[in-house]
């Protein structure tokens, strides 16, 4: 019998309702692929994605999180604590204190490198400090890492990395690779989106959102030892719709230009000879999702709609390889 391949998970950024979308992708996932994704080789996580990679290194399944989120948890589950409507704060960022540049650091080191700072970064420097809490989130976080018993307080298998950016550099740092810190503290970081939230600081050092610079990191697996790699992006979008509202079409341009750097390294990392699947919001879940991705109002939506189109795709995308044995969602592996 030949032995499982060393598996990969990414999970990109996308707010609350990008949080959802990844939840209801999981759980199709599992099914389709058949396989547990708390067994893979490696987890890679930014903003809404390290709230899903933590929550999965810590031990609790994609079914009792896909559970908890649609408010429907089972008598066994885990408790949860966290509220999915009012945890992340509002569905639009509070009005800044001063209209000051969050970074002017940045600004001064994208004026004097313009060709080796992404696009994203310098538009971090000059958003101003964010007014938002996302003390709910660490407290999910830091719960659950000790109701998991982890002695380091770090997961070490699946090995996970949390994506931040480092706020005076516009660096990617990678917790869990890079340094460590407390996991809470990791997430907290890589979820700090620059206007919506303060910078975090650890050890005095302030970090921003991951996706500043990478809204997957997906290229970090470059050279890992990895046979087959799973990345669900919900902000990129290999297939998108024509929406009317000149909102939604500012939302799919963004799209479109992070779908062009993803869409390059995933296959930088297939000329490698790693096998990726690529699993993006489709027509169907864009019209759910809207043009607001920090709006949860529509979670339960998302999450449903992504299981849905997910699963499709999976089917077609896996179609081409020998079968592996499907699960029922919430029954364990064979």
């Amino acid at each position: 019998m030949s032995a499982s391949p060393r598996r990969a998970v990414v999970l990109g950024s996308g707010g609350a309702l990008g949080f959802a979308w990844t939840i209801g992708a999981l759980a199709a996932l599992e099914t389709e692929a058949g396989f547990d994704v708390r067994t893979v080789q490696q987890l890679v996580g930014t903003s809404a994605g390290a709230v899903a990679a933590a929550l999965l290194a810590c031990g609790a399944s994609v079914d009792e999180i896909r559970r908890h989120h649609q408010g429907v948890p089972a008598p066994t589950d885990p408790p949860i604590a966290f509220d999915y409507t009012a945890g992340t704060g509002r569905a639009l960022p509070r009005r800044p204190r001063l209209l000051v540049p969050g970074s002017p650091r940045l600004l001064m080191d994208a004026a004097r490198h313009p060709r080796q700072a992404r696009p994203a970064v310098p538009l971090a420097g000059v958003l101003p400090a964010g007014r938002g809490t996302l003390a709910p989130v660490r407290r999910l976080v830091a719960e659950v890492v000790a109701s998991s018993g982890l002695e380091s307080g770090w997961p070490e298998r699946p090995r996970t990395w949390v994506a931040a950016t480092d706020y005076r550099s516009g660096r990617r740092v990678l917790f869990g690779r890079d340094r460590v810190v407390p996991l809470a503290d990791a997430v907290v970081a890589s979820c700090a989106i620059p206007a919506w939230y303060p910078p975090a600081t650890i050890d005095r050092r302030p970090y921003i959102d991951g996706g500043a610079v990478s809204n997957t990191s997906v290229d970090t697996l470059v050279g890992e030892d990895i046979d087959e790699a799973y990345v669900l992006a919900p902000m990129a979008s290999t297939d998108l719709d024509r929406p009317r509202s000149p909102v939604s079409r500012i939302e799919r341009a963004l799209r479109r230009a992070i779908t062009r750097g993803l869409v390059a390294d995933v296959a930088a990392l297939r000329a490698s000879g790693m096998r990726v699947v690529l699993v993006t919001p489709g027509p169907a879940d864009l019209a759910v999702i809207g043009a607001n991705l920090m709006n949860p109002r529509r979670r339960t939506e998302v999450l449903e709609s992504a299981m849905r189109t997910t699963a499709i795709r999976l089917r077609a995308d896996l179609a081409a390889r020998p079968a592996r044995p499907r699960r029922a969602s919430g029954q364990p592996l064979g």
